[in-house]
């Protein structure tokens, strides 16, 4: 019996072709939107930018719970792993994100170790109090400036609390800006080599990464060296500690027994506001890996790249479109990456330095 099976024609063996590549292509563009693109409030910028610094991506929030949005953010590193950490200062929490700006998960929480007179303690293990500076060890633990509760705590690279130090309610060596003279009001942490460095309104204080106090330096007045509420901090392969000594509108470098090496800025009164100045409020600095500094100066709502000869570039400009700043508040830098914490923008920016 000859066969009855029905041959295509070549039209139909086309269009049956087309049919399935149309298909294939629909569930691969279903694929990259709903696994591969970032989640929540993340931006991918495709704008390639012409110098300086080229917008990446924009992250707004988590996008999920009961916080979906960021509340001033004033502190954001890289992990080790390419993750990137938030401090959503408002929300009294980290949030963690991969290096395609996809939501992980958050840790923190609000919780008060220092009542004012007449009031309960809320602190739990893991809680915070208006959080600030952050960084990352190279084994992923994170550090996390907790400013209302006078201390710095600790956690594992999944959020998981390992300890707080200093002790909140002891004083710390010769003193600090701690709540009642005990603690430190710590606006910025830096990790290297074993050792965490800490900037409070008038010192740095440095501490093992198990919170045995190693050393301080610092005091308030307006000599070359003195510190008036520095709010960020970085140090290099030698030791040398770069500080963000805001309200005197300059950047100090101090060795690793705090002997100033330079500074680039000098001190803005109110007479002087009209006239040229070189930082309205650097807010903080990050060491690159040619050796310069980025810092985020909040009141020229930019980025200053510095060496102790002074100023070498600014990037950025007051806004809301991306590459555009509003009174940003840290920064931290892995290759030619940039993230920055942009407060009044409720956002956290990422960044391509290009030179």
């Amino acid at each position: 019996m000859a066969s009855t099976r029905r041959q295509l024609t070549p039209r139909q063996a086309f269009t049956l072709i087309a049919v399935v590549l149309a298909v294939a292509l629909i569930a691969l563009v279903l694929y990259l939107l709903f696994y591969m693109a970032p989640t929540g409030f993340t931006e991918l910028v495709v704008d390639p930018g012409e110098g300086g610094l080229r917008p990446i991506m924009v992250i707004s929030g988590p996008g999920t719970g009961e916080n979906p949005s960021f509340s001033r953010p004033m502190g954001a590193a890289f992990g080790p792993d390419g993750r990137i950490y938030t401090v959503d200062t408002g929300n009294n929490r980290v949030c963690v994100f991969d290096d395609n700006g996809r939501f992980l998960f958050e840790f923190g929480g609000f919780g008060v170790a220092k009542p004012a007179p007449g009031a309960e303690a809320s602190w739990e293990e893991g809680k915070l109090n208006s959080p600030l500076g952050i960084d990352i060890d190279d084994d992923g633990t994170v550090y996390v400036a907790d400013f209302r509760n006078d201390s710095i705590s600790v956690f594992d690279a999944e959020g998981a609390f390992l300890r707080r130090f200093p002790d909140p309610a002891t004083r710390v060596g010769f003193g600090a800006s701690g709540q009642d003279g005990t603690g430190i009001a710590v606006t910025d942490v830096a990790v290297r080599d074993g050792k965490v460095y800490a900037t409070d309104t008038y010192q740095v204080v440095i501490f093992t990464t198990e919170g045995e106090l190693l050393g301080q330096f610092g005091k308030p007045g307006l000599e070359e060296g003195d510190l008036d509420h520095p709010n960020g901090i970085d140090v290099d392969e030698n030791g040398v500690i770069y500080v963000a000594d805001s309200n005197h509108n300059r950047v100090t470098a101090f060795d690793p027994d705090g002997e100033v090496l330079w500074q680039v800025g000098e001190r803005v009164t109110e007479m002087a506001r009209e006239a040229e100045y070189t930082f309205g409020l650097p807010r903080d600095v990050a060491l690159s890996e040619d050796e310069t500094l980025l810092v985020v100066d909040a009141f020229e709502f930019d980025v200053a790249e510095i060496d102790e000869t002074g100023i070498i570039a600014r990037y950025g400009a007051r806004g809301v479109e991306p590459g555009q700043f509003n009174f940003a508040n840290s920064v931290d830098v892995r290759g030619s990456d940039v993230v920055i914490a942009d407060k009044e923008n409720d956002r956290v920016q990422v960044l391509e330095l290009i030179r």
